[in-house]
């Protein structure tokens, strides 16, 4: 840096150095960007620029003015060696561009640079210019316009206290040297004017980003609020007010405490406060309690600059956010990033609000699903198979446990237990349920023509086999093979058979190809394959092979738990198919139905519900009569098996009263037959005769008889209690 200069003294330039060097003019430009980066003051940038003007480029004076935003008159904001009184004229006089005549309003009017060799004699300079600096009576004065595309934002001024030519080249070079440092200076003035709003915006987008980065309703988002708030508008306090329509419940956040209360002591807080007024006119409301004539004190003592933000969400909750600071005002810009701010906060809430009820709802459907599939396990088990009691449900879980394996499975039971549904919930639980589920009952096809039917055969392999034919094992590959009624399969092919199972190919009849097959077995049996193998009927290694894991289905006489648990679904299967509206049974139906023997097992009991639905025209609920009459023949039959032993008592040593021991015993079981078809009668007693095939007077008159005889024996045993006594 050159020392200060003295105005009024001489500077004599080496004759070698030109005024207006273009590489000093380029390096000017260079340090001048660099330190823009730094982003200073505007100010500072301008002191910096006419520095280089000055003490690099070589001129002894210089001044920048700038455009003020009324775009009336041009303002000094920057001087370079100016004497202090010039200074002082300098920044209290703002030049008029309606008033004042001077060089740097003709620059800011014609947009064109203006350039001085004498200023001691040229006539551009006028009285004002004389009136503002003395530099006007001597050397060279040079005015470039600061120009931010078509629009001129100020002046640059310097002088040179010789007089000197300036050729057309240098001008050249000098305006677009200042056409360079317009842009810098534009760009400076852009940026500090929105330095505060590019703050705001800052907060404003990590506010929205922490709010939105959680969909958990608490006081995260009441806490980003506040905290942001604070930030954006420089304000001292912060006040959060919420009121569930809903409850008529409110909450007030003060920034440090919570009050949580009914609506009434919410309003008696906020009712005299700009608070009730911007939730009334859903509007932001602006006061400052000193200036305005307001009867009521801020809601912050000593704090009364005050605004108050909507804050509704939805139809839920009603509210505002409220700010406060003790000297100040809200600046447009900052009212609109508030605003900004709180509606990206409602939609927080809306979206928490959302999710919590979505988790709610997930977590409550979950809770049914469980359910539901316990029920299914208990109920359906899979695929239709209904059951509830312990048997049937380990039953589903070792199917959940073998399906998704390749091992062969042998599922045995009474005939209408259901093992073809069996082996299709094998196959729908396993990974090959999108291939061929092919099922072959081996008692319904000769064995002749069931190896063809299995393994197929080629043109010509006999005297039909006009074409090839691919067998069941080849077109079930990927999938699964049911073979029902395994017991019933030839010796003869039981061999062939057990070959395939042993290497994992066929080859069909008349063929001598290999075919690789891949397929999962599935075998059921009603007959008991074991006494088979020990009388021969079935060969060993093959048992040993089709049974790997057993499935034994359990009798429904031995589930007696899921007897009506299946009657009812056939009724509401059949319900739907017949459009009929029946309930259920009746409780002398349901003790029948829990007592028949079911011989046919689950199919049995589908047919019977099937004929009884079709039969019954009148009532909701079957009862006894409904029910077929060899259910109920079969069921006397069973009771009248029951063993008179338990009416008999043991023989002793001592021996018995033979006549006494079956006279008792003949009356015991004359009063159970006489109860028992009462019961069922429905203590109707000409039906209860019916059932025992007597008349009722026969009926009444053995009812009465017993009655009797129970009667005197129970007046016997009151007396020999007396005679104790």
């Amino acid at each position: 840096m050159n020392a200060e200069l003295d105005p009024c003294k001489p500077v004599e330039l080496a004759a070698s150095t030109p005024l207006l060097d273009k590489g000093k003019l380029l390096e000017s430009i260079f340090r001048i960007s660099v330190f823009m980066t730094k982003h200073a003051s505007v100010d500072q940038f301008l002191k910096i620029i006419l520095d280089e003007v000055v003490e690099t480029i070589g001129f002894h004076r210089g001044i920048i003015r700038l455009l003020d935003e009324s775009k009336q008159c041009l303002i000094a904001k920057v001087v370079r060696n100016y004497t202090p009184e010039e200074a002082r004229k300098a920044f209290d006089v703002a030049l008029d561009m309606n008033l004042h005549d001077c060089l740097a309003v003709k620059v800011m009017k014609s947009g064109q640079s203006l350039s001085i060799e004498d200023a001691s004699t040229d006539p551009r300079i006028t009285d004002t210019d004389r009136m503002l600096t003395n530099v006007y009576g001597q050397g060279s004065i040079f005015v470039a316009p600061l120009k931010a595309g078509e629009d001129v934002i100020g002046i640059l001024g310097a002088w040179w206290q010789n007089e000197t030519r300036f050729y057309p080249e240098q001008i050249s070079l000098f305006q677009a040297y200042a056409g360079q440092i317009s842009i810098m200076i534009h760009n400076a003035r852009l940026f500090e004017a929105n330095a505060e709003k590019i703050r705001m915006l800052m907060i404003l987008q990590h506010a929205v980003s922490e709010m939105n980065s959680s969909y958990i309703l608490d006081n995260r988002i009441l806490d980003i609020l506040s905290r942001s708030a604070l930030e954006i508008s420089d304000a001292d306090k912060v006040a959060v007010y919420f009121l569930d329509m809903a409850k008529n419940r409110c909450f007030i956040y003060d920034g440090e405490k919570v009050f949580i209360g009914d609506q009434a002591g919410g309003d008696q807080r906020i009712r005299a406060s700009i608070i009730a007024r911007a939730i009334d006119e859903n509007t932001y409301v602006v006061r400052n309690a000193l200036q305005d004539a307001v009867p009521t004190a801020p809601l912050f003592e000593g704090f009364p600059v005050e605004i108050a933000i909507p804050l509704n969400i939805k139809d839920k909750f009603s509210g505002a956010l409220y700010l406060a600071k003790k000297a100040g005002g809200y600046l447009s810009d900052q009212i609109n990033i508030l605003d900004v701010l709180v509606n990206n906060a409602v939609t927080a809430y809306d979206n928490a609000i959302m999710h919590s009820l979505l988790s709610l709802e997930a977590k409550k459907l979950k809770n049914e699903v469980e359910e539901l599939k316990k029920r299914e396990e208990m109920l359906l088990g899979f695929h239709n198979i209904l059951g509830q009691s312990e048997k049937m449900i380990n039953i589903f879980r070792m199917i959940e446990n073998i399906a998704a394996h390749n091992t062969n499975v042998l599922v045995q039971g009474e005939s209408g237990t259901g093992k073809e549904l069996i082996a299709r919930a094998i196959h729908r639980q396993s990974d090959r349920c999108g291939k061929h589920f092919v099922d072959v009952n081996c008692a319904a096809i000769p064995g002749t023509l069931l190896e063809s039917e299995l393994f197929g055969y080629e043109a010509g392999a006999f005297t039909d086999a006009r074409k090839r034919k691919i067998g069941l094992l080849e077109y079930a590959s990927g999938g699964t093979l049911l073979l029902d009624e395994i017991g019933d399969m030839n010796i003869h092919l039981q061999a062939k058979f057990l070959r395939m199972l042993e290497d994992g190919y066929i080859r069909r009849l008349g063929g001598t190809e290999n075919v690789p097959v891949d397929v999962r077995f599935i075998f059921s049996s009603n007959q008991d394959l074991t006494r088979m193998v020990a009388e021969g009927k079935f060969r060993e290694d093959l048992f040993y092979r089709v049974s790997v894991v057993p499935i034994v289905i359990p009798p429904l006489r031995d589930r007696a738990e899921d007897i009506m648990l299946l009657a009812q679904y056939y009724i509401d299967e059949f319900n739907r198919k017949f459009q009929k509206n029946i309930k259920g049974f009746s409780r002398d139906a349901e003790s029948i139905l829990k007592s028949y023997a079911w011989p046919g097992n689950v199919r049995e009991l589908k047919n019977i519900i099937e004929r009884v639905m079709i039969l019954k025209h009148s009532g909701h609920l079957i009862t006894q009569e409904n029910l077929p009459a060899e259910m109920k023949a079969d069921i006397d039959q069973a009771e009248a098996k029951t063993p008179v032993m338990q009416w008999m008592p043991a023989v002793t040593s001592e021996g018995m009263d033979y006549e006494s021991v079956t006279g008792n015993m003949t009356r015991e079981i004359t009063k159970a037959i006489l109860q028992n078809a009462l019961d069922m009668a429905g203590h109707n007693k000409s039906k209860a005769a019916r059932l025992l095939n007597i008349s009722r007077y026969k009926f009444m008159r053995e009812l009465n008889k017993t009655n009797r005889v129970a009667g005197e024996q129970n007046k016997s045993v009151r007396m020999m209690h007396q005679q104790c006594k």
